[in-house]
C-alpha cells in the first residue's frame, strides 16, 4: 500500500506538470495564425479545451486577453499541492 501512495506522489506532479505544459503550449498557439489547422493543433485543442471552458465560463476576458490559461495552471497547482498533502497524509497513516 504504501509503495502505491509513494508511486502516487511521484507521478501525480509529472503529470500535472506535463498538462501544465500542453495549456502553456496552447496559449503559445493562439498567438500563431492556421496553428490549430495542423494536427498536433488538433490534438492540442482536443486535450486542452475541454479544461479551459471551465475557467472561460468563470473569468470573463478582458478586451482580447483571456486569462483562463493562467487561472487554470494555477488551479492545477492547487490540486497538486492538495494532492501532495493527502497521500503524505495517507502514508504517514499506514506506517
Amino acid at each position: 500500500m504504501v509503495n502505491i501512495l509513494l508511486w502516487l506522489l511521484a507521478i501525480v506532479p509529472r503529470l500535472i506538470n506535463a498538462y501544465s505544459t500542453l495549456l502553456i503550449i496552447y496559449a503559445l498557439m493562439t498567438w500563431l495564425p492556421n496553428a490549430f489547422a495542423s494536427k498536433f493543433g488538433q490534438l492540442i485543442a482536443r486535450l486542452v479545451e475541454p479544461y479551459l471552458n471551465v475557467f472561460r465560463r468563470l473569468i470573463p476576458s478582458v478586451g482580447m486577453v483571456s486569462f483562463s490559461v493562467l487561472f487554470a495552471i494555477l488551479f492545477l497547482r492547487l490540486v497538486e499541492y492538495g494532492a501532495q498533502v493527502v497521500l503524505i497524509f495517507l502514508i504517514r497513516l499506514v506506517q
